[in-house]
């Protein structure tokens, strides 16, 4: 077995390879273990001793020499299981300070003009956060909307476009181009669409009166999210400005 798979359930790397070293290998002195995991570590006593805790490595003194034998495989199902329950009870303590935790981020937030993000998945925890905190009837304001870009972003805003559906949130979005994805957008509910080919070579997204998203997807792909009313309503003048001469 290749340690890389128990470094997939929790284990450390080193800790991987000492455990399936006394399964190869049986009971072992600390010497021997390290000679037969061909390891050079000072910290040995401190990785059996994780794997003690784990439940997955027991002790036996013998001639008053500490030897060290690994546990039956099926405890790794037994150690993964303990990981599940932990793991729930953390997700309990979270989902009931949740509410909490949000207020001190809004208090906090109120100081922060500026963030940037990285990737899909920066992306998605901060659109689906401005999501859940937007009233109902709000109207997001979108512009350089364009095709042009890794497909797994076009098919996360078409998802993410049913979220915001829902909520009953409104959306007006100028496109830098016509074609299937302008169409897919244009056949929504809540959804205006215009076209002005070629407006910019980023797209914005203008949240209610107090964030504005600078979206470039260019690898490395950046998302930059701005809270400042005064930058929002520059961009909105400008949005309006574009709205008036993009075409249906």
């Amino acid at each position: 077995m290749d340690a890389e798979i128990l470094e997939k359930v929790g284990l450390t790397k080193n800790e991987s390879i000492v455990y399936l070293t006394l399964l190869k290998f049986g009971m072992l002195r600390a010497t021997e273990l390290l000679k037969q995991a061909k390891l050079n570590s000072g910290k040995i006593y401190v990785i059996l001793e994780s794997l003690e805790n784990k439940g997955l490595v027991s002790e036996s003194i013998i001639n008053n020499i500490r030897h060290f034998s690994a546990a039956p495989p099926t405890e790794l199902l037994e150690f993964v299981t303990r990981k599940k329950k932990e793991i729930t009870n953390e997700e309990k303590i979270i989902k009931s300070n949740l509410s909490s935790l949000k207020k001190m981020q809004n208090t906090g937030t109120k100081e922060v003009k500026a963030m940037t993000f990285t990737g899909l998945k920066g992306l998605k925890s901060v659109v689906y956060d401005i999501i859940e905190n937007l009233p109902k009837d709000s109207e997001i304001q979108s512009m350089g909307l364009t095709k042009f870009k890794d497909k797994k972003f076009s098919d996360f805003w078409t998802k993410w476009s049913t979220t915001r559906i829902k909520k009953g949130i409104k959306v007006k979005m100028v496109f830098s181009e016509y074609g299937d994805y302008y169409e897919l957008f244009k056949k929504m509910p809540l959804t205006k669409t215009k076209v002005l080919e070629g407006i910019t070579p980023v797209a914005v997204n203008i949240f209610g009166g107090d964030k504005v998203m600078i979206l470039n997807y260019t690898e490395p792909s950046t998302f930059t999210l701005i809270q400042d009313k005064n930058t929002v309503t520059s961009f909105k003048q400008f949005f309006e400005q574009l709205w008036k001469i993009a075409k249906p």
